[in-house]
């Protein structure tokens, strides 16, 4: 019995002993005192911490590329929008670079569409590529590019809207404005809805419909017999040595016609869409603009018109507003717009702005009838409305009446230039006006006439027609042979 329990005794130090090896590789107290005992051996633990070290060290390395490929790309991406920035603003209101400088810039991003798409979302850069038309129609009735909103906005505008996180198809830096002109489109939304949001949430900035806007006028067919005085008389050449410089906002003209190779035509393109440019009607102003001025004229021809298959031309909001800011930096006596369309606020704020302190703006009042709704631009405060007659001095029949007409033209059956080089037969009030703005280029550019008095020296001039001073069909009356308008400081 004494022999069964010192076994089991010793059996229990050893035990004990052993656990106390297997459990802490390492210097144990016991009973006897301190004893050195040699650390456990794990077979698998060096393995695992060479793989450990291998891991660290891949992982270094992996972090070390990632820093150093965002670098790259971060460096690429200021490079391509640095790049674009400045050849957008170069070929900004250009009509044949413009289109090359889109190229470019289409391949900049196809080249690296991530990096650029990120430097557009940080600096709102978009490279104002030519895109595609869809029609639709806005609560009034009125023709307007579907999905899509325009904007005018100054810097603090710009930055609040940009951080709504906008789809921007276009933004045009507007110099002589001094502000920014940004497209908008959401394809799941309907125009009106994000009008009517964007003006609740920003009541300070000008958005509205990319309306569209038509030619002013009725095209004939041939008419090789046209005669030549079937025309406005010239306006007497300028005694300062120096030409007028006359804009027109209208289709592309075609510049080396025989009725223009005496002229001085600077071109530029600012429609946004796909399609044709027409050059029929842009031709026809263009002609008539050199006839009334005698060929002594500088003319400043901003192209807005497009046409896609199956739609008449047309002109959009957008492409307005860029070519007035376009024609106020080239300090033009006068503009013609031989155009009609609804009234828009971005197209009210840039006429307004630039009419302050630049040049006047004349416009045909439109061809829808007596009573046809008033139409813009020539409906707006300080825009001079022009209505059209033939040489009987009858009125165009065709031709919209109203308070916002203000003189008559000739604008009836005039042999004008044709864009296939020949002439043709044209009427309506686009015929009209041309001669008017070149009456007001000449009496400005002297500067003897003030701007103020503009309107009481073309109303002392001009023959009253109809029923005594002014009535809705011809204003103040016929704008005929150029006035010799009187100073009015």
């Amino acid at each position: 019995m004494t022999r069964i329990a010192g076994k089991a005794v010793y059996t229990i130090i050893a035990v004990t002993l052993l656990a106390s090896l297997l459990l802490t590789p390492g210097s144990r107290s016991t009973a006897h005192g301190q004893i050195a005992l040699p650390p456990i051996q794990d077979p698998l633990r060096r393995p695992i911490d060479r793989g450990l070290d291998r891991v660290d060290r891949t992982g270094t390395r992996i972090q070390r590329r990632v820093d150093e490929a965002e670098d790259e790309v971060e460096e690429t991406t200021d490079e391509v929008a640095d790049e674009v920035a400045v050849d957008t603003e170069q070929a900004s209101g250009t009509v044949v670079d413009e289109a090359t400088v889109q190229g470019v810039a289409g391949t900049a991003v196809n080249a690296a569409d991530a990096t650029v798409s990120a430097a557009q979302g940080v600096a709102g850069h978009v490279e104002n590529l030519l895109r595609p038309f869809a029609l639709d129609i806005d609560p009034s009735g009125w023709p307007i590019e579907t999905n899509v909103v325009v904007m005018l906005l100054n810097e603090q505008e710009l930055a609040a809207i940009m951080r709504t996180g906008v789809n921007v198809l276009s933004r045009r830096e507007m110099p002589a404005l001094g502000l920014t002109l940004l497209t908008a489109r959401d394809a799941s939304r309907p125009a009106t809805a994000m009008r009517d949001e964007l003006r609740q949430a920003h009541p300070g900035v000008a958005v509205d419909f990319n309306h569209v806007y038509r030619f002013a006028s009725d095209l004939k067919p041939e008419a090789q017999s046209a005669a030549d005085d079937a025309l406005p008389d010239a306006v007497p050449a300028s005694t300062d040595g120096t030409s007028l410089r006359v804009g027109m906002i209208d289709s592309a003209v075609k510049s080396d016609h025989p009725a223009l190779r005496d002229s001085l035509i600077v071109s530029r393109d600012f429609a946004a869409h796909e399609g044709e440019r027409p050059l029929g009607h842009g031709t026809a102003v263009a002609s008539l603009i050199a006839r009334s001025a005698a060929h002594e004229a500088e003319v400043y021809a901003a192209s807005v018109f497009f046409q896609t298959p199956g739609f008449a031309p047309g002109a959009t909001t957008e492409s307005l507003v860029a070519a007035l800011d376009w024609l106020a930096a080239q300090q033009v006596d006068a503009v013609n717009m031989s155009l009609a369309g609804p009234a828009n606020t971005l197209l009210e704020k840039t006429l307004a702005g630039m009419t302050a302190t630049g040049p006047t703006v004349v416009a045909a009042v439109g061809n829808n009838g007596p009573s046809g709704e008033p139409l813009y631009p020539a409906a707006y405060e300080g825009i001079i409305g022009v209505t059209a007659v033939d040489r009987k001095q009858k009125i165009f029949p065709y031709a919209n009446r109203g308070d916002h007409v203000d003189f008559a033209a000739l604008g009836v059956d005039l042999k004008v230039a044709d864009s296939g080089g020949s002439w043709r037969v044209e009427s309506g009030t686009s015929m009209a006006s041309p001669h008017v703005t070149v009456v007001v280029a000449r009496a400005l550019h002297s500067g003897d006439l003030a701007r103020e008095g503009l309107m009481e020296a073309l109303t002392a001039h001009a023959e009253d027609l109809g029923k005594k001073g002014f009535d809705r069909i011809f204003g103040y009356g016929l704008i005929a042979e150029a006035p010799v308008l009187l100073s009015r400081h």
